[in-house]
């Protein structure tokens, strides 16, 4: 498994230090590098270096990650994996499923299941998410294996380059079929909810969702949500302000009889593959409960 970069030294780049060509087109960070000296190491031409050694015009250069063991305990987890390669994998979570160890919840989670498939795999890695899913929410879930991807895709995340897609349903009929919300989000209080509640604030962190109503029934919606930045419970908290709140989700509206849970699904992952540069699109059909609530309607 890759958990190295090579690179060739261009025309532009002959005179330049090794740590010129880290820092510029590779744009690594520092603290990739850092890390990189607790078992990896930087080589040219085959030869062990330093980032300070100079070089000329279709040298080779490759820069070996260090990695380590997770700590997260391993668990035999039933895990339905829905794209996977050398570099990187997409879960499709179920619902009901933390994603991480919490004092909540401090075994039977995603990654417990992730460090067992590691183990079964004979992989010395951490438990890289490259991004979070509420334990109620189901859907696609990307994975890094390796440093350098999980780096690659941080960034996309980062820079709204890699695209999220919900399917949500929703209280009630909206009037508007398409929109934006931008409503800045922030903590609301930190006593009985530990500080997970937030709500539309005004000085808030600023929070982007572009939605899309997908097929109307009789008192429900479903919609389409694409989010442009990642705040915690960014897309419960927007329809709840919008005044169409996730049916079933009981921080922010009322328990529901129709579903055991918020109907909330991630539905899709768009993003370019950090080794190979291609689109890389991922679905996860809705689950069952979803799927059924509908069908009642």
């Amino acid at each position: 498994m890759e958990t190295g970069l090579d690179v060739e030294v261009l025309s532009s780049e002959s005179g330049l230090m090794i740590k010129d060509i880290i820092y510029g087109r590779l744009a690594l960070s520092r603290g990739l590098l850092r890390r990189m000296k607790q078992g990896g190491g930087v080589f040219l031409n085959g030869e062990p270096a330093f980032i300070t050694q100079r070089v000329v015009a279709c040298d080779r250069i490759r820069i070996q990650f260090a990695d380590a063991a997770t700590s997260v305990v391993p668990q035999q987890i039933p895990l339905t994996i829905v794209y996977e390669d050398d570099s990187l994998l997409v879960v499709n979570k179920p619902p009901d499923l933390a994603v991480y160890p919490t004092r909540s919840y401090p075994d039977g989670t995603l990654a417990n299941g992730l460090a067992y498939l590691w183990q079964e795999k004979g992989m010395e890695r951490k438990i890289r998410l490259v991004h979070r899913l509420d334990r109620e929410t189901s859907g696609v879930l990307l994975v890094a294996k390796e440093p350098y991807a999980y780096r690659s895709l941080g960034e996309q995340l980062r820079t709204t380059h890699l695209e999220r897609t919900y399917l949500a349903i929703v209280q009630g009929i909206l009037p508007d079929k398409s929109g934006v919300i931008t409503q800045p989000i922030a903590r609301l209080d930190s006593g009985e909810g530990h500080g997970l509640r937030r709500g539309v604030v005004a000085g808030g962190k600023e929070a982007t969702t572009y939605y899309r109503v997908i097929k109307e029934y009789k008192d429900l919606s479903l919609v389409q949500l694409r989010l442009a930045t990642g705040r915690t419970h960014q897309i419960r908290v927007h329809l709840s302000w919008l005044g169409f709140p996730v049916i079933g989700d009981q921080m922010y509206h009322t328990p529901s009889s129709l579903i055991g849970r918020q109907a909330l699904h991630a539905w899709s992952l768009r993003f370019l593959h950090p080794r190979q540069g291609q689109e890389v699109v991922v679905r996860a059909t809705l689950p069952a409960d979803m799927l059924a609530l509908l069908q009642e309607r």
